[in-house]
């Protein structure tokens, strides 16, 4: 093999490893930022997640004097429980596209 089939060689090699250090880089920078912030259907309720899926946040409308304390219970775990999957799902994402990366 000659030598400038093998510097070829090479830097096909560093430039692809570049290629995927980015690739991690990037999935790393998206994963730390997935969050998600959902509002209940009847508006009394939002609830943000962090990247975990952990509650980061709630906020409650001044309007739930009408709404009990079992309803306004269910209201935010169901909230917080579909502000969680869509970080999951976001999560599953970025982790599906950089395993494709890998693969090609």
């Amino acid at each position: 093999m000659s030598e400038r089939n093998t510097d070829n060689q090479m830097d096909l090699i560093v430039e692809r490893a570049s290629g995927r250090v980015d690739d991690l880089e990037n999935a790393l920078h998206d994963l730390t930022r997935a969050r998600a912030r959902v509002t209940h259907d009847s508006g009394l309720v939002s609830v943000e997640v962090d990247r975990n899926g952990g509650m980061s946040g709630l906020w409650i409308s001044e309007s739930i004097a009408h709404v009990d304390a079992r309803e306004l219970a269910t209201m935010i775990t169901t909230t917080a429980a579909r502000a969680a999957q869509m970080v999951a799902d976001r999560r599953e994402r970025i982790l599906t596209s950089l395993q494709a990366a890998f693969t090609d």
